[in-house]
């Protein structure tokens, strides 16, 4: 028995999980397959955007 056919909202995922796979993919290819450095470029860029859009808890701003 075959396996059931896909529906929209799967196929969609398919296709979003295989481009951020290419994606990470790509990065590790350009750190020379160093998974650390990749990683480490990553945390980097967050920490980066965290501190261009976060505003309150994020940086210290707002009190419990």
């Amino acid at each position: 028995m075959g396996q059931p056919a896909r529906t929209a909202g799967e196929e969609h995922f398919a296709a979003e999980q295989a481009a951020l796979d290419a994606r990470i993919d790509r990065l590790v290819e350009a750190h020379g397959g160093d998974w650390r450095a990749a990683i480490e470029v990553m945390l980097i860029a967050l920490d980066y955007r965290t501190e261009q859009i976060a505003y309150g808890f994020v940086r210290g701003r707002l009190q419990r």
